[in-house]
């Protein structure tokens, strides 16, 4: 059975039990789909592992929202949720500071990579990256290009696992208001990243890595050669 034929029979069985408004139910399966069909799977075997439409729909109407819209329970419902949204709401609220510190560490490392290549700038009298032998200061500006690099691959790792919390957490909380709870697809923990976009970002960043512990080792080498000691920073006076 493709995806379409899924969703429609579903739909059919949803509303022969008296479900009226099964939109969030078929786009929640239509999710399902669409992000195991990403990581590989057929649509055939997805459906297979889902179970039969009638046998989903049999549980909503067991015990779907209108069986647990008493409003009692709504009010406990009501009561749990906002507690829960303010603790998940600090927590995401800390995630997503976090994404903007990562975004601001990587552009501080690139103008850090800007900087160390034109060597000897100064603001406010302060000399932010002291100045060196060229070769040395293009091996470290590369370092620092590598580190920015690093940076916003893990910013974008940070941002896809973020979106997939929220997902999971909007999903969730839907299901516990709506009593559909246990009912719905489960909830990839992980985010869905298309092959080629993996292998991308899997090759971006090994040769950043590779290009950072080099130009590291390289860079800090040519120092100690150019400056005739183990400690080039005295040499040169940079911390004077």
């Amino acid at each position: 059975m493709t995806k379409q034929e899924y969703l429609a029979a579903l739909e059919k069985a949803l509303q022969s039990n008296g479900m009226g408004d099964c939109a969030d139910i078929l786009e929640e399966y239509e999710l399902h789909f669409d992000l195991k069909t990403a990581d590989g799977y057929g649509e055939e075997e997805i459906a297979a592992r889902l179970g039969t439409p009638k046998e989903i729909a049999a549980q909503f109407k067991e015990t779907g929202p209108e069986a647990g819209g008493r409003t009692g329970n709504k009010i406990v419902s009501a009561i749990g949720l906002f507690f829960a949204d303010i603790f998940a709401g600090s927590i995401f609220l800390i995630l997503y500071v976090w994404l903007i510190v990562l975004g601001v560490l990587s552009l501080a490392f690139v103008a850090m990579g800007v900087m160390t290549i034109i060597g000897g700038i100064a603001v406010f009298g302060l000399v932010l990256i002291p100045p060196m032998p060229f070769l040395s200061g293009l091996l470290l500006g590369i370092m620092f290009f590598a580190m920015a690099i690093l940076t916003a691959l893990g910013l974008e790792y940070c941002r896809l696992y973020t979106r997939q919390l929220l997902r999971a957490y909007v999903r969730w909380h839907k299901a516990v208001w709506s009593g559909s709870l246990g009912q719905m697809p489960p909830v990839q923990k992980h985010p869905t990243i298309v092959p080629k976009k993996r292998r991308i970002m899997r090759g971006i960043t090994l040769v950043a890595l590779m290009a950072f512990i080099v130009t590291l080792i390289v860079g800090t080498v040519s120092l100690m050669l150019a400056a005739g000691s183990f400690e080039p920073w005295h040499v040169w006076g940079w911390f004077r």
